[in-house]
């Protein structure tokens, strides 16, 4: 069973998602923040020592960045 935090965390990446898809300078807007965001808990090591675990790729195998996602870009 979900906590109070996790649906709450979840309808927001959800409204984000739809906001996104429905137009391009939300995506971009998002993904500039994102971006931002991703970094400093990477940096944080937040996705593991080696940024293995973060949402735009496993940094082993690569410089990921929200114009550049493991699966999409390479």
């Amino acid at each position: 069973m979900a906590t109070k935090q996790q649906e709450r965390v979840a309808k927001v990446l959800d409204n984000m998602k739809a906001m996104a898809m429905e137009d391009d300078d939300n995506a971009a807007m998002f993904a500039e923040g994102l971006d931002f965001y991703l970094n400093e808990l990477n940096g944080e090591d937040a996705f593991g020592t080696e940024g293995q675990s973060d949402p735009r790729g496993d940094f082993r195998d690569g410089d990921w960045s929200m114009e550049h996602v493991q699966g999409i870009d390479g």
